[in-house]
């Protein structure tokens, strides 16, 4: 029988709670003072004038996103902290089925900066299609190029259908 996961094991940082919620890192600390979310001071790192490095266990924002989690997403959100490329897209897929477009294209943009080439491709549908930005045909062929580029082949079968 599969062990249930502690809330430690899904600890991400201040930076990408804030993300994830839409506040800022110091509305996010306040809620940990509080004890509105559970966070955990890292020893011995300092961040900003003294002050210390805070992670927040993610099953504690639960009740603060727009979307929702299991383990799996949960797991999938640890990994994106980490700098995962196909992990921040995947992010950014869940803000995009809830439609919340403004804040997936931030988690896409993130993915794609990092190489991935399906991210690359939903932002050419995005700017194309104006979902969560204004509709941009020059960034969406820009983003269409880039994945293409990279040998998406659903970006190169769009290219050519260019």
């Amino acid at each position: 029988m599969p062990s249930k996961a502690s809330p430690e094991q899904y600890l991400i940082s201040t930076q990408t709670a804030a993300l994830l919620t839409g506040k800022s890192v110091r509305t996010l600390q306040r809620w940990a003072e509080e004890g509105n979310i559970r966070g955990l001071e890292k020893d011995g790192e300092r961040r900003g004038a003294g002050g210390v490095k805070l992670l927040i266990e993610l099953p504690s924002l639960i009740p603060h996103l727009s979307i929702a989690l299991d383990a799996g997403r949960m797991a999938t959100i640890v990994a994106a902290d980490g700098g995962a490329a196909d992990a921040l897209r995947e992010v950014g897929l869940y803000f995009l089925a809830e439609d919340q477009a403004a804040t997936a294209l931030l988690w896409l943009e993130a993915a794609a900066a990092k190489g991935d080439s399906d991210a690359m491709d939903w932002l050419s549908c995005c700017y194309f299609m104006g979902i969560g930005v204004s509709s941009n045909p020059a960034l969406g062929l820009k983003w269409l190029g880039e994945a293409a580029a990279r040998g998406h082949a659903l970006a190169l079968q769009k290219i050519a259908a260019l």
